[in-house]
């Protein structure tokens, strides 16, 4: 299983500690060299100084050197070197030579002009480096002229000045211990830091978790998500997770109130059964007997058509039905109220319209009696039931169902309408309706990509059936 705190961990600590090594080996390589440099350089700007205090004149070669301001040729302190060679003879050494049985640098000629480095053990016995160059003497300009006459070649000199190396390879075994130390503890406090950056960033996450856990549908009181501290990647989540809890509380209540409600349904003709049978069982009455028959018919057929028309709500709940049947509307909505055997029906058409739709006629057509059955029963006697049929646009036309209402319906009984075996009744006295009829027109509706809604205009009530002409679903979910 992924994790994500592990992943960001692994991830921003490999990355961040391969940036930073990588960093501090471009730093490591270039400060080595760097020193290195920088030593050598003042090693050839040393030995320079010394070659410029050759000079030759008429009366030969003179080496200007003063102890005085170059201390560190004199003294046993931290001592430096050189030894000056004319003509393979030595011509002048430094003081600090004659501290030493060795008292000699070695020799070396280079190509004119030209230093040379190398590493060598010091009198002293330490570690240093050396610098040869061979060079002229330098002559004041008064004096070159006679001394070209005199000698067509020039003479040459070799100088060779050494220094200690140690504090040198010193600082550079300080910077690669640094770097070791830093190799090892980078990464280590990367990760630390990682860790809990990442764990610090992601516990609301966890808080949010622990808050899911708690939640009940059972109880409406702490079924909430609210965030202490408001985070704003997590509050769409979190509003996305209110507004499904909200949803599953609402549909766990209906399935509460729908079991209680069929329970119900159920209960009343099975205690009328129990009661028909426990008489009949007791009392032998030929009449009895004669009567017994048929109401334990018309039971039965009240059961089962509660479980016929559950059967169908669960059938066609969430499912789309095949729309290919083409036929004109307003002809099936006369042919159903011919059906219904009574002169309350009163139909309004508009003139010169064609109401041709191509949907599912079984559908349709139950959607329309459910309708008209619904009016009839919950209307006065003897008053009209006015329809209409209007089209809207090309796209989709409306049925328009009214009836005047035997009591007053408020808004919040309006919403409940439509689910599965709601009464306005609440002692389900009838013995003909279950509260299922307009559960199935929704349903229905639904599957057939059409809408019905209700409204209470003063003492009426209508319900609006708005049907598309060319209807588009033609998926059919088996059951």
């Amino acid at each position: 299983m992924k994790s994500i705190q592990k992943t960001l961990s692994r991830r921003l600590s490999v990355g961040l500690s391969l940036l930073i090594l990588t960093v501090l080996i471009i730093a490591d390589v270039s400060l080595d060299g760097w020193i290195e440099d920088e030593f050598n350089r003042n090693m050839i700007n040393k030995i320079g100084l010394l070659q410029t205090l050759v000079n030759e004149d008429a009366n030969g070669i003179e080496f200007e050197f003063s102890g005085e301001y170059m201390p560190e040729f004199e003294g046993s302190v931290e001592p430096e070197y050189f030894q000056l060679w004319y003509d393979g003879e030595v011509f002048e050494r430094s003081d600090t030579l004659a501290f030493h049985s060795q008292m000699d640098l070695p020799f070396k000629t280079t190509a004119l002009h030209e230093i040379e480095l190398q590493n060598l053990e010091l009198p002293d016995g330490r570690l240093g480096r050396i610098a040869f160059i061979t060079f002229t003497p330098q002559i004041d300009s008064k004096d070159r002229d006679k001394l070209a006459e005199n000698r067509p070649v020039a003479k040459q000199m070799t100088l060779a000045y050494a220094t200690s190396r140690e504090e040198l390879e010193y600082y550079l075994w300080l910077i690669d211990i640094s770097f070791i130390l830093a190799v090892i503890l980078v990464p280590l406090i990367i990760r630390f830091i990682v860790n809990h950056t990442v764990y610090f960033t992601l516990s609301p996450l966890q808080n949010l978790k622990r808050d899911i856990q708690k939640i009940h549908f059972t109880s409406h009181d702490n079924n909430k998500l609210v965030l202490a501290e408001p985070i704003e990647e997590l509050m769409p989540i979190v509003e996305s997770l209110n507004h499904f809890i909200e949803q599953n509380y609402t549909l766990y209540k209906r399935e509460r109130q729908l079991t209680s409600d069929i329970a119900h349904e159920l209960k009343t003709p099975v205690t009328e059964l129990l009661n028909l049978t426990e008489v009949a069982m007791r009392f032998s009455d030929r009449e009895l007997e004669t009567s017994y028959k048929p109401e334990v018919l018309q039971i039965a057929l009240r059961m089962k058509n509660i479980i016929s028309n559950l059967m169908m709500l669960h059938k066609h709940s969430q499912q789309s039905l095949e729309c290919n049947d083409t036929f004109d509307f307003a002809h099936k909505v006369q042919e159903l109220i011919e059906r219904q055997s009574v002169s309350r029906f009163s139909l309004t058409l508009p003139g010169n319209q064609s109401f041709l739709v191509t949907s599912n006629l079984f559908a349709v057509e139950a959607i329309i009696n459910n309708l008209f059955e619904n009016a009839l029963c919950y209307s006065p006697d003897e008053s009209k039931i006015e329809v209409e049929i209007e089209r809207i646009n090309e796209q989709s036309l409306q049925l328009l169902v009214s009836n005047q209402l035997i009591s007053v319906i408020t808004q919040d009984e309006l919403v409940k309408m439509f689910d599965p075996l709601w009464q306005k009744d609440q002692s389900r006295t009838s013995n003909e309706n279950f509260g299922l009829g307009l559960s199935i027109v929704k349903v229905l509706s639904d599957a057939i990509n059409a809408s019905i809604d209700a409204s209470v205009p003063d003492d009426k009530i209508c319900f609006k059936l708005v049907l598309p002409v060319e209807n588009k679903s033609s998926v059919t979910t088996a059951n």
